[in-house]
């Protein structure tokens, strides 16, 4: 048991690569917006319906905002168009639909949107008619945004995304 205080060797490694994803035709994606990436390798605001493929991971925050929708036409430079963003990742604070609490800290962060996050994965609703239940049950569930980190003094939840 320790006595007094140590220094304890660390090595610093970065965290995880991050990418530039174009923004899928006819969406707008906000800085800081939490991105889903489609099968097709574009993003989209993460919640988002009627993208072009299916949304199958969490790519992180964007690091700015781009509109691929057509009310971009009023829009110029790097702020519309299909070129790409850089979508960063790291530990972040983001509001939660229930406050976790200490003994969440580790536990999966899905996310409800592209600003909020939840301890729930969602889960699998019925099928809608003419729906097969294997498309509802991804309609319905969530995306890993992360891992709960812990909090900061205040109370503020911070959220690991890699």
């Amino acid at each position: 048991m320790l006595k007094a205080d140590r220094i304890v060797d660390e090595k610093a490694v970065p965290h995880a690569p991050e990418f530039g994803h174009g923004v899928a035709a006819g969406f707008r994606v906000y800085r800081g917006s939490i991105v889903a990436v489609c099968a097709d390798g574009t993003i989209v605001p993460a919640g988002s319906t009627g993208t072009p493929s299916q949304p199958v991971a969490i790519a992180g925050l964007a690091r700015q905002f781009k509109d691929n929708s057509p009310a971009a036409s009023v829009l110029n430079g790097d702020m519309a168009g299909p070129h790409p963003i850089w979508v960063k990742k790291g530990c972040y604070a983001l509001p939660f639909d229930t406050a976790p609490t200490w003994a969440n800290v580790g536990q999966p962060v899905y996310a409800v949107d592209d600003e909020t996050v939840s301890l729930s994965g969602g889960g699998t609703a019925a099928p809608a008619s003419g729906e097969s239940s294997s498309a509802s049950s991804a309609a319905s569930t969530r995306l890993q945004v992360g891992t709960l980190s812990g909090f900061e003094l205040d109370g503020t939840p911070y959220v690991l995304i890699v």
